[in-house]
């Protein structure tokens, strides 16, 4: 009867082990769910800013190129294209990202007058 009783008791531990276990795994699935929404916080936040700096210095840079006669990209025309292609999904919130880059470099806007605590 022994051995029996060893058996239960071996099984029970067993179970309660398997129980807390699938406990922490679901738990760590929750958690990089959790992650990836606040990755795409980050990301809708940064391009929001990077939008408000273009629309900013969009009118600063319009005086500077008509009176230098150089030739720039229509940046409002770029935005409004970049936002409904986003709103519509044609484009991720990364390449979102990427081509504000490129457009703020294309203005000379440099990252080091963004620099903003979020």
């Amino acid at each position: 009867m022994e051995p029996v009783m060893m058996f239960v008791i071996t099984a029970i531990i067993a179970a309660i082990l398997l129980v807390v276990f699938n406990k922490q795994q679901e738990s760590k699935v929750s958690n990089h769910l959790y992650t990836n929404e606040v990755q795409k916080i980050y990301l809708l936040a940064a391009a929001e800013y990077k939008i408000n700096m273009l629309e900013e210095n969009q009118q600063q840079l319009n005086n500077i190129t008509t009176e230098l006669g150089i030739a720039t990209p229509n940046i409002s025309a770029e935005l409004n294209l970049l936002t409904t292609a986003l709103e519509s999904g044609e484009i991720p919130l990364n390449e979102l990202n990427l081509r504000l880059d490129h457009l703020l470099d294309t203005v000379n806007i440099h990252s080091s007058s963004m620099v903003q605590a979020f």
